[in-house]
């Protein structure tokens, strides 16, 4: 009798004290009814098996006791795979797009908050204290953005919830409100640059070279890839502009080098090859394009990336609406891909792979179809990813032709 009670003591106090979020294994709508019962909101985690991010989640966060407490105090916990069974339906009603998104839901099944991206346990109680308190909900927050209310205090609240649901648009605009009122060298710390990352300066503006003036700085505060990201990416942004506009090839590069000048940016040469590509797009030679891209994939014969880069160059032709139109390009790369396809011992998976999106291009379902199947499984055979999202999408659409 003793051993007995003992058990059962062990059972409850494991549910009473058990560490990490509960999560719930009924359905989507019994979780909706406890919901109501309960008078709570939603907490979904919307991931899927491919995702590393929200594997990081599921072990390292979501298995915290402080996490566990709060979010089982509050919410009905519910994890949804987004590209299985009900989650494929939940995926298209929420729109998420992007791994791991947490939702925030009521009884109703209405959205009212989302979080983004994997996040420490604090940041993430965080946000789920925001999901409780309609009026710091993004919604609210945005309704009296837009109906003028410019507080300090308000506009860093603002930042933060569009910082948590990842909108860097409007991030942008917040960022420079909160700096013109201000000044730069007030984020100047690592507890505020997040308010300068987010305002995206463009190359050559004033608080750009101000940002430049003290990189030095700056390269002690932020981590490698923030600090060369919050240079780069203007610069990026700023001679991909300069490349559909320039009179020639020979300004483009010197433009390349000029920047260089103010930011080291690596490898310049490949840089430059990089915006030649949009060059000869910008100016319709097409053909030195495609020439271009073949001579340089072939460069790497031989080596493991040879056959991705040529799916790279498959996408990006396909992506483009002047290049995808180019019969004369479309049916040569073709013809590689059919090629590629027929070596059996490197080829045939990638080489199936695009011929089946080249086939989908030119509306031959059939073709398309036997090319995504030996894709498939031969992908399978070889142990790669078949449930990543591009791989149902290609599918979906080639079935729906």
């Amino acid at each position: 009798m003793k051993k007995i009670f003992i058990l059962i003591a062990i059972f409850v106090s494991g549910n009473v004290f058990s560490q990490g979020i509960e999560f719930e294994h009924g359905t989507f709508d019994e979780a909706l009814e406890k919901a109501k019962k309960e008078n709570k909101l939603i907490f979904m985690d919307c991931y899927t098996t491919w995702c590393g991010p929200c594997k990081w989640l599921a072990k390292n966060i979501f298995t915290q006791e402080k996490v566990g407490d709060y979010f089982n105090k509050n919410f009905v916990n519910v994890k949804m795979d987004m590209e299985k069974g009900e989650g494929i339906a939940l995926n298209k009603k929420y729109g998420v797009q992007a791994y791991p998104t947490l939702l925030f839901i009521d009884s109703n099944g209405n959205e009212v908050q989302k979080l983004l991206g994997g996040m420490k346990a604090e940041e993430l109680i965080t946000g789920a204290k925001t999901a409780l308190d309609p009026s710091l909900r993004i919604s609210a927050l945005t309704e009296k953005y837009n109906n003028g209310n410019r507080d300090y205090d308000f506009l860093i609240t603002y930042l933060k919830g569009l910082k948590r649901e990842g909108d860097r648009d409007k991030m942008q605009n917040v960022s420079r409100e909160i700096i013109a009122k201000t000044s730069l060298s007030e984020y100047m710390n690592k507890e505020q640059f997040y308010i300068i990352s987010g305002a995206n300066f463009a190359y050559n503006s004033k608080e750009y070279n101000y940002l430049l003036e003290n990189k030095h700085k700056l390269k002690e505060l932020l981590e490698p890839f923030e600090y060369g990201s919050i240079f780069t990416s203007p610069i990026y942004g700023y001679l991909n502009e300069f490349a559909k506009k320039c009179e020639s090839l020979e300004a483009l590069n010197t433009e390349v080098e000029s920047c260089n000048k103010k930011f080291d940016l690596g490898d310049v040469e490949a840089l430059k090859k990089s915006f030649q590509y949009t060059y000869y797009l910008a100016n319709n030679q097409l053909q030195t394009w495609y020439d271009s891209k073949i001579k340089n994939a072939e460069l790497l014969k031989g080596k493991e990336q040879y056959i991705y880069n040529y799916h790279g160059i498959c996408d990006e032709i396909l992506n483009s609406p002047k290049l995808s139109s180019s019969s004369e390009i479309v049916n040569d790369f073709t013809k590689k891909a059919i090629s590629f396809a027929a070596d059996k011992e490197t080829g045939i998976i990638m080489g199936n792979l695009m011929l089946a999106k080249l086939y989908l291009h030119g509306n031959d379902k059939e073709k398309a179809l036997n090319s995504f199947n030996i894709f498939f499984d031969e992908n399978a055979k070889a142990g790669g990813v078949n449930d990543h999202p591009s791989v149902s999408k290609l599918k979906s659409a080639i079935q729906s032709l």
